[in-house]
């Protein structure tokens, strides 16, 4: 199958693995600490649900120590691109983009 006969979502530049692990987050501007339940991952970005009011723009250092066989760590910096707020009226999902890996 072509690219172009392929339906939007698998148009992606990365593909999206499914995670569910913890991640620990970091805001860049005010150095709130909070956690987030991850639910996909790809080379371009990530998905995950927390309680920490976020908006699009926000930025982040994320560290995830999963225990996937795809991911045993990783650190990087990311940026808020959509945030959905969950049915409960306080949490949300996020969807972010990964702007810098950060190595060792």
């Amino acid at each position: 199958m072509s690219l172009d006969q392929r339906s939007y979502e698998e148009k992606r530049d990365f593909i999206r693995m499914p995670v569910e692990c913890e991640i620990s987050l970091v805001s860049a501007a005010s150095g709130r600490q909070f956690t987030a339940s991850g639910r996909n991952l790809s080379a371009g970005g990530v998905l995950f649900h927390t309680d920490e009011p976020l908006r699009p723009g926000d930025r982040l250092e994320m560290h995830i120590e999963a225990r996937e066989p795809l991911v045993s760590v990783l650190d990087a910096s990311i940026e808020v691109l959509r945030v959905e707020p969950g049915d409960d009226g306080r949490s949300c999902t996020a969807g972010c983009l990964i702007t810098r890996l950060r190595t060792g």
